[in-house]
């Protein structure tokens, strides 16, 4: 990645063998019987090559430059025409796909609104797919002690996807890089949701310290690996009180831990606990019952089934010098770039604009219906009193 090297405004430029096997493991996630063709399989592949680089690119014209790459890569490798390969986003039919077009080439596995079909396919249909996130989101709504008031536009519906995509693989971890009120925790519980996984949040107050984070992180971490919870630790930087906390999230995504976390007696429920899910588990799996090798076990638990979403803005120094300091950041995460397109910031503030002149007008009708309906009533009251 000669071309893309990292400088003191990119310091997340940094691509090692990690990101290639995310693009593999992207494209493993797919069946045979949902790619069929040639054609198929390498459009997945252009999907899974623009989640993990695309997104994490900071400008137009690095973009630019990567989508031509592909388009070389394509050509010389995979004797497969660009253009004709996304014939299908070819919108305006001259014959050429545009990067932009490239914004409706998604892959997910939440395309069948019965859930039946829970495959890694690709949508057909975006506008279909909207109206799907919409029923989770009132389903959420429904369920949630609080709702959220989203406006499911396109911008939206891009990065729920690609949020869905990372929570679906092996012990996958994501960066989320966007200014505040650009919906990165919205989108996330959304995601989380439609996976059916739990979300944990940590509720930072005027004494929360080291010793009040510590525990916080203990009951995640249990709550996870000693039940079948899938579960997402959202952590954003205005929780960070202090640094210490990051360098344990760096340990966390690093190596599934933090280290001496845990007291020896605690270890030893730990150690308990897992022997008995050990002994449930096939004698080809099972372990030596050793504390280490139970203690081990219960890290992998953790690994498996906790997925860390970190939710930082890109504004100042600060992000920078932290993503220098701890590595892992970049290294054990996808990183996802929120920046909102103003074509799409325009379609979402009218169907608001829209959304609230219907609850206006419905309130106003039922406040002019509220007078009547008593009057009814009470007249209803008296001649069953006669």
């Amino acid at each position: 990645m000669k071309n893309l090297l990292p400088t003191p405004a990119k310091s997340h430029y940094v691509f090692n063998l990690r990101d290639f096997s995310r693009v593999i493991q992207g494209v493993c996630l797919s069946r045979p019987e949902t790619a069929e063709t040639k054609e198929a399989i390498k459009r997945l592949w252009v999907h899974e090559v623009l989640r993990v680089y695309y997104d994490r690119l900071l400008d137009n014209a690095d973009r630019s430059w990567l989508i031509k790459y592909i388009q070389k890569i394509l050509r010389q490798y995979m004797e497969e025409d660009f253009h004709e390969l996304f014939q299908g986003l070819d919108f305006d039919n001259d014959g050429v796909v545009e990067e932009g077009d490239l914004r409706s080439l998604m892959f997910c596995d939440f395309h069948d609104p019965k859930r039946e079909d829970t495959n890694y396919r690709e949508v057909a249909n975006v506008d279909n797919l909207r109206m799907i996130v919409e029923a989770h989101l009132e389903e959420y709504n429904n369920m949630s002690k609080k709702p959220m008031n989203l406006v499911l536009f396109r911008f939206a519906i891009e990065h729920i996807s690609r949020i869905s995509r990372i929570l679906k693989q092996p012990r996958s971890h994501a960066l989320l890089v966007g200014v505040g009120g650009s919906g990165r925790q919205s989108v996330t519980r959304l995601a989380a949701h439609m996976a059916d996984y739990a979300v944990f949040q940590v509720e930072i107050s005027k004494g929360y310290g080291t010793s009040e984070w510590h525990e916080d992180l203990k009951v995640i971490l249990r709550k996870c690996a000693e039940g079948d919870v899938q579960g997402v630790f959202l952590f954003t930087d205005t929780q960070i009180k202090r640094e210490s906390f990051l360098e344990d999230v760096n340990n966390l995504l690093n190596a599934g831990e933090v280290p001496n976390l845990f007291a020896l007696d605690e270890k030893q429920e730990i150690c308990d606990k897992m022997r008995q899910l050990d002994r449930q588990r096939d004698k080809t799996k099972q372990t030596d019952g050793s504390p280490i090798a139970l203690f081990n076990m219960f890290i992998d638990r953790c690994r498996n089934q906790l997925h860390v979403v970190l939710a930082m803005s890109p504004i100042g120094d600060t992000f920078r010098i932290r993503l220098r300091k701890f590595p892992a950041l970049v290294n054990c995460c996808t990183i996802d770039w929120f920046q909102i397109v103003k074509a799409d910031e325009t379609v979402a503030n009218e169907q608001a604009m829209a959304s609230k002149a219907i609850k206006d007008e419905c309130d106003t009708d039922l406040a002019g219906a509220l007078p009547i309906l008593e009057s009814a009533l009470s007249a209803l009251h008296t001649l069953t009193a006669q």
